[in-house]
């Protein structure tokens, strides 16, 4: 295995999944043997949540046989198809598999940086996806109270509930540019248009509350990518050594958004 530092953070990463997976089989063997029909399908639940976390890091090429199985059956049981003595059964063939299987990937030892997955991992385990679920719940509950008359609003409030969720589960760009977008419309119209609504001032303090918190963790999620990106591309090319910088387009904890410095520049050769 080349010592390729974005190799290695991928690999990791299959090997945290594949553990997690692991630690959801044995609470789901003792669920299908007990008489709690509900802890059986939330064991199960909780399963399968783990296996498409893990199989969705895998190539099509790379997916073992025993991963697809555990899908197919724990899919079948979530589904009503099979009964909690079919999965136990057939669950029971391939647990050593899934316990004792080894990764082997055909790697490149030209691998490239994959800035991509460290951002994906970092903001998956952060609490973004949950915070701006949230956010579109308050925006839709505002947009359905009956409370706003205006048209424009309306429609205002439509396009930026349609972007944030096109956006969240999108690129660095989509994520960052969805979050200035709904900033710039909080802050230029629909605080100033709805705070002086009463009824709607619950929900407009959960609202800000929520973006509060969001603000923090897009802080906190910049700071954990920029240091893995940093430490990768130093610890792979070891002149760049406290030289590897990567500013972002990014909002500091009070929701501003932060200057970077100067691009790095080449020097000139002809001076």
């Amino acid at each position: 295995m080349p010592a390729n530092d974005s190799v290695q953070f991928f690999l990791r990463l299959v090997k945290e999944k594949h553990q997690r997976l692991i630690e959801t089989s044995e609470p789901l063997l003792k669920a299908l043997a007990s008489e709690d029909p509900d802890n059986k399908m939330a064991c199960a639940t909780a399963m399968l949540g783990a296996a498409k976390d893990l199989q969705v890091l895998c190539s099509s090429n790379d997916v073992p046989s025993w991963l697809m199985q555990v899908i197919k059956f724990v899919t079948a049981y979530t589904a009503g198809q099979w009964s909690a003595y079919d999965l136990l059964k057939n669950f029971i063939s391939i647990k050593t598999s899934l316990e004792n299987y080894q990764w082997v990937f055909d790697v490149n030892p030209e691998t490239a940086f994959d800035f991509d997955l460290i951002f994906e991992h970092f903001k998956k385990e952060s609490r973004l996806p949950e915070l701006f679920d949230l956010i579109i719940q308050i925006l839709e509950e505002i947009k359905l109270s009956g409370e706003i008359d205006s048209v424009i609003m309306l429609r205002s409030l439509e396009k930026v509930i349609a972007t944030i969720k096109k956006s969240k589960d999108g690129s660095y760009f989509s994520v960052n540019s969805a979050w200035e977008f709904l900033l710039n419309f909080l802050k230029n119209y629909m605080w100033g248009e709805l705070f002086n609504i009463p009824v709607l001032g619950t929900a407009l303090e959960a609202l800000e509350k929520t973006i509060n918190e969001t603000n923090e963790e897009m802080f906190k999620l910049h700071q954990l990518v920029q240091e893995e990106m940093s430490k990768t591309v130093e610890n792979e090319i070891k002149v760049l050594k406290d030289k590897s910088k990567f500013p972002f387009i990014a909002y500091d904890k009070s929701g501003h958004l932060l200057e970077n410095p100067a691009s790095p520049r080449l020097p000139n050769a002809t001076a």
